[in-house]
């Protein structure tokens, strides 16, 4: 199974990054804008992006201030039963976060090229970290209407 790893250093202590990571503002701040649900111990959180994607995420592992673990249960067929671990380590008076998502099937080389995951990871994970240390992320804009 294929898997995307990223690491990103944020000049920002563990707990705000954990916070980042699990409160429904501060995910619509740099993942997407419109987030609903509860991101706590055992919530169900749901992305609204476009089209046919708008993963939903159980949340399966909570590990304050260290490690959050969620599981795509619903939203997007690519990424069904997929995990996606964020683990957070402190590093130069900010934090280390290292991201895994590991794919429970495997799909078409062609999928993953297309679909660009490891880009989009890559590019919201910076705009987590601008959130952090500027209080501006890049979100996926969706509009109120």
């Amino acid at each position: 199974m294929k898997t995307i790893i990223h690491t990103a250093d944020i000049a920002r202590p563990r707990e705000a990054v954990f916070g980042a990571l699990t409160t429904v503002p501060a995910l619509s701040a740099w993942w997407t804008t419109k987030v609903t649900g509860d991101a706590g111990p055992g919530g169900r959180l749901s992305f609204t992006f476009a089209g046919d994607f708008n993963p939903v995420m159980q949340v399966v592992g909570f590990g304050a201030p260290a490690q959050l673990e969620w599981e795509c249960v619903d939203g997007v067929e690519q990424w069904s039963d997929n995990t996606f671990r964020f683990d957070l380590a402190d590093r130069d008076g900010g934090t280390r976060l290292r991201f895994r998502q590991e794919y429970a099937a495997e799909l078409s080389d062609d999928d993953y090229g297309s679909y660009n995951y490891n880009y989009n990871w890559g590019y919201y994970l910076e705009s987590l970290r601008q959130y952090l240390e500027t209080g501006t992320g890049r979100p996926y804009p969706i509009s109120a209407a």
